[in-house]
């Protein structure tokens, strides 16, 4: 196991070489990185996810268009197939530091959907910590065929939790809001109808989109793009369907609003999402 390091920051970094045919979950990076105030790292379209667990201080982290602040004790996820941004908050009085895990595959971005994970940046406070320090503790205790197998089952465990704490968050939702939120998931493959909605719930647009962002934090709009947005992204890199057939099944009958939609949104157009991702 290889420990690296680069400048901006410091600390460990352990590289676990790849043994055999690559399974469909890998990490062969991770570490911890005490960062220094103007530290910044850009990924234009990363081709690895990315989970963080901050030890200390605070910074800003972006996928695509979606930042937010991540502070001592929280999760930070960055899913492959987006632009990617982690900077130190240089006005903190505490040094940013948090553990992190490179991890290859796209079975994790399935994973990710099949959590309910895809639309969070950030998970405040989902209590772990163990479960990063355990990763980075093996690394000096362990073979590499071993170190492989764990962290498979730790990046697993991580989805699960994370699973749970926002599920117990999301019981806190208003009733009104959790009902939305549950019509609004259930609606992705069809077209964004606010009328639909709002009969189907019998409260007005205008009322629900106003609960929802207070809850949730954006728009009813918002919300379903970025939905549609990951469904995309999943059946591009995991069917054979033509553009025009994804954006058809998203609810888009015509596949250059699609396309420009999408291109908006991630800043890449569909096919040449599919064609540099694809060997990922």
């Amino acid at each position: 196991m290889t420990m690296l390091n680069k400048p901006g920051k410091h600390g460990p970094i352990y590289h676990l070489p790849p043994l055999g045919s690559p399974p469909p979950v890998s990490v062969q990076f991770l570490g911890v990185n005490y960062c220094d105030p103007d530290y910044r790292n850009i990924r234009k379209l990363a081709k690895i996810t990315v989970f963080g667990f901050v030890l200390s201080g605070q910074g800003r982290v972006q996928v695509d268009r979606r930042a937010c602040i991540a502070r001592q004790g929280d999760v930070f996820l960055l899913p492959a197939g987006c632009y990617h941004e982690v900077a130190a908050d240089p006005d903190h009085p505490e040094p940013w530091s948090y553990i992190w895990l490179n991890i290859s595959g796209n079975l994790v971005l399935e994973l990710l959907e099949a959590y309910q994970l895809r639309s969070h940046v950030v998970v405040a406070d989902a209590g772990l910590e163990p479960l990063f320090r355990e990763a980075i503790a093996g690394m000096d205790a362990a073979s590499v065929e071993d170190m492989h197998k764990e962290l498979q089952v730790i990046v697993m465990r991580i989805h699960v939790s994370l699973f749970e704490a926002l599920r117990r968050k999301g019981e806190a939702l208003s009733p009104a809001v959790h009902a939305i939120k549950q019509c609004l998931d259930n609606g992705i493959l069809q077209p964004f109808d606010s009328e639909r909605l709002s009969a189907q719930l019998g409260i007005s647009f205008k009322q629900m989109n106003r609960l929802f962002k207070r809850e949730v934090g954006t728009t009813l709009y918002n919300y379903v793009i970025d939905k549609k947005i990951e469904s995309a992204k999943l059946m591009l890199l995991n069917t054979q369907l033509t553009i025009s057939e994804i954006g058809y099944r998203l609810g888009y009958a015509d596949p250059h609003y699609f396309s420009n939609m999408f291109h908006s949104k991630t800043g890449i157009r569909p096919s040449a999402f599919r064609k540099q991702l694809s060997s990922m």
